[in-house]
Parts: C-alpha cells; sequence; structure tokens
C-alpha cells in the first residue's frame, strides 16, 4: 500500500490545515512540519512539501528542507503546494521550490486567508512594505477553497496510484471477475444533493454489469436523479496480510423492456412467473460497471501492488 508524506510550515494556520487534508484523501499519510521530520519517513512513496507565502517568500524552514533533502527527494515523486492572497505570487514561488529540487513536479497555488489582527508585528511591518510594492489593499481576505484542496489532493492521488507494479489487464480481469462471482452480495451507494443512501443488496455478475433485485426503497429517489453510484463487495476483516474488498464506480439504470427482464431473472436463477405474481412490484437495477479498485492480499505474494485498477470499455 502506497504512503504519502506531507512536510509543511504554517504560521497561522491555514497550510497546516491543507495538509491535513491533503492527508486524509491520499492516506495512508502522515503530515508534519520541517522539524518533525524523521529519517524513517524517506521511505514513503508520495512526498508533498508546502509552505505559505509571505512578502513574497517561501518560509525559509521549506528552502532549507528542499536543498538539505534534494539528494533523497531525487529519487521520489514530490509534489508541492503553496497558500496565499495571490495565486500568481503563490504560482511564481512553486517554481523556485522546483528550481531547488532540479526537476519538473505537480504543483498547485491555493488561496489563503489573511486576519490582520492576528499577525505579529513583523509580519505587519513586511505586509505593509509588500503591499506598498505590489499595489494590493491591506484587509481581511479569505481565499481558501476546499474543494480546490481536494481536487488537488484526488489528482495527486491518481498520479501516485500509477505507481503501483501493475497486473497485466487480462489477469486482473479473471482476478476481478472470479471475486465478484463468488461473493453475492453488496454494498450499493446513491446520492443526490444532501440525501445519501447505502443498501446491503444481493447482486449478480455478468459480462461487465452488476443486476439487482429490488421491491423499491429510498435508493430509487436518488438513482431517478443521479445514476452515478458506487458499489462495495468485500470479504469480512481478518488481519491486515488478509485484504480482499473492492470499489466499483458505475452507471445505473432500471431494466424496462420484458424480454431483458425476464432473461435477467433466469440468470439469477428465478421462476419469472412467481415473481411476476408477488403482491407488489420487483426492480431491476442495471448497473454498468466503469472502473473496479481492487484491493487484494494476493497480488502482493504474486508480485504485484497490492491495489489495481479496472477500468471498464
Amino acid at each position: 500500500m502506497l504512503k504519502t508524506l506531507i512536510i509543511y510550515e504554517s504560521k497561522y494556520g491555514t497550510t497546516r490545515k491543507v495538509a491535513k487534508y491533503l492527508s486524509l484523501v491520499l492516506g495512508p499519510a502522515r503530515y508534519c512540519t520541517t522539524s518533525q521530520f524523521q529519517p524513517e519517513y524517506e521511505d514513503f512513496d508520495l512526498v508533498i512539501v508546502g509552505s505559505p507565502i509571505y512578502s513574497g517568500k517561501i518560509l525559509p524552514p521549506v528552502s532549507r528542507f528542499l536543498e538539505d533533502q534534494a539528494e533523497w527527494l531525487e529519487g521520489k515523486l514530490v509534489a508541492l503546494f503553496s497558500t496565499s492572497i495571490s495565486p500568481e505570487d503563490g504560482y511564481e514561488k512553486l517554481v523556485d521550490m522546483e528550481k531547488i529540487l532540479g526537476k519538473d513536479v505537480p504543483k498547485k497555488a491555493l488561496g489563503g486567508t489573511l486576519k490582520l489582527d492576528s499577525l505579529d508585528s513583523d509580519d505587519q511591518r513586511d505586509l505593509e512594505l509588500f503591499s506598498e510594492m505590489v499595489g494590493f489593499p491591506l484587509e481581511d481576505m479569505d481565499l481558501f477553497n476546499l474543494e480546490e484542496v481536494l481536487e488537488y489532493a484526488l489528482e495527486l492521488k491518481n498520479i501516485r496510484d500509477n505507481l503501483l507494479p501493475a497486473m497485466p489487464t487480462a489477469e486482473l480481469q479473471e482476478a476481478v471477475e472470479r471475486f465478484l462471482k463468488s461473493h453475492n452480495t453488496c454494498t450499493l451507494s446513491t446520492s443526490f444533493q444532501e440525501r445519501v443512501r447505502s443498501t446491503p443488496i444481493e447482486y449478480t455478475y455478468h459480462q461487465g454489469h452488476l443486476y439487482l433485485l429490488s421491491e423499491g426503497g429510498e435508493k430509487f429517489a436518488n438513482l431517478l436523479r443521479n445514476n452515478q453510484v458506487s458499489v462495495a463487495v468485500y470479504e469480512d476483516y481478518t488481519t491486515m496480510n488478509n485484504l480482499a474488498g473492492m470499489q466499483i464506480s458505475g452507471e445505473a439504470s432500471l431494466v424496462e423492456t420484458e424480454d431483458e427482464y425476464q432473461d435477467i431473472i433466469s440468470m439469477k436463477g428465478l421462476n419469472v412467473n412467481m415473481i411476476r405474481n408477488l403482491p407488489f412490484n420487483m426492480n431491476i437495477i442495471k448497473i454498468k460497471v466503469n472502473r473496479i479498485e481492487f484491493l487484494y492480499s494476493e497480488f502482493a505474494r504474486k508480485g504485484y501492488g497490492t491495489k489495481q485498477i479496472l477500468n471498464f470499455q
């Protein structure tokens, strides 16, 4: 399982907040200041370095960390972020950080916050001089955007996951289908705006689709407005050396035609007439599988990454 390390400095809390949110999305992860860095952290797979920008400068401890650790970071996947009240200035300083590393890396200039009454006297003086130099008004500002932070985290997650030793597609496809066919119960997650629902439900897998039989329920209030769903299929947890579970992303629809309805009922081994004679309607949810993230300890024992991703056409 790939691990992420976030190294940062923060004077008034915004950069620390970004580091924490990145670690939540990119876990397993650890975030710490430059002074808290330990040699054992060198085995992390993705290293993210962040700094606020004050008076047009990176905080000195961050620059020193990049310089002191340049040799170690050279062989690592590295990403950068800054927080500032000027995204243009923040991006410019990220380019300076890249120069210290000596390579191009993913980088993001994020919005910061400015509360004048929280500044110490040195920062207040420096900010006044910087304000005169670049011509921005001295007033409280809040440019922090949580969605922007989370989008960057997901972007980095995709980059990091590409480090995993990949299985041949045909072998992974076979493992995925074998797992899905050996189970019959999943958790279906649906949502629309503030409404979220998770439903334990029986399924049948066939040729890139999941078929779920249901008499109805709140999940349909979501499905009729948002056909994007997530499905989990998994085995009970025993130890970290015996992980087996998958997250499935797909598009749901209702089976409307009689021929397809009958074919699916028969595929499930049920009697169509019995289903039709029930005192209520039985509906079939058809989920087209788009992507599967499969966490399976057996993969590691074959020399691959524990987590494998299969994209369906």
